[in-house]
């Protein structure tokens, strides 16, 4: 007899699925432009459309070193998100960019 995921998780010590979901979103919180996109399900024509500019250009956005902020904030909303700036201090202040807000 086969079980369910769910049966097997219920297996699983809590704190193992705590580290696990803690790496889970660890690997998340840190992609590509590229690798964003492709977790959200577009390819780069999809962007290109919504952004209405070439899918060439899409592909020099993603491997280009430097963005700026504007292009950066576009790109993100053609993904459906909204881009933040945020500085992070060793004191562990976390501080919200504001500045760039109306970008």
């Amino acid at each position: 007899m086969t079980k369910s995921l769910n049966e097997l998780r219920k297996k699983i010590k809590p704190e193992v699925q705590k580290a696990a979901r803690e790496k889970a979103m660890n690997i998340v919180a840190e992609m590509t432009l590229a690798e964003l996109r492709k977790a959200r399900g577009l390819n780069q024509t999809d962007v290109a459309e919504a952004l209405k500019i070439a899918q060439a250009n899409i592909s020099q956005l993603e491997n280009r070193p430097d963005s700026l902020i504007s292009t950066l904030s576009q790109f993100i909303e053609a993904l459906g998100g909204k881009l933040e700036i945020h500085a992070k201090f060793p004191d562990g202040q976390d501080v919200e960019i504001k500045q760039f807000s109306h970008v």
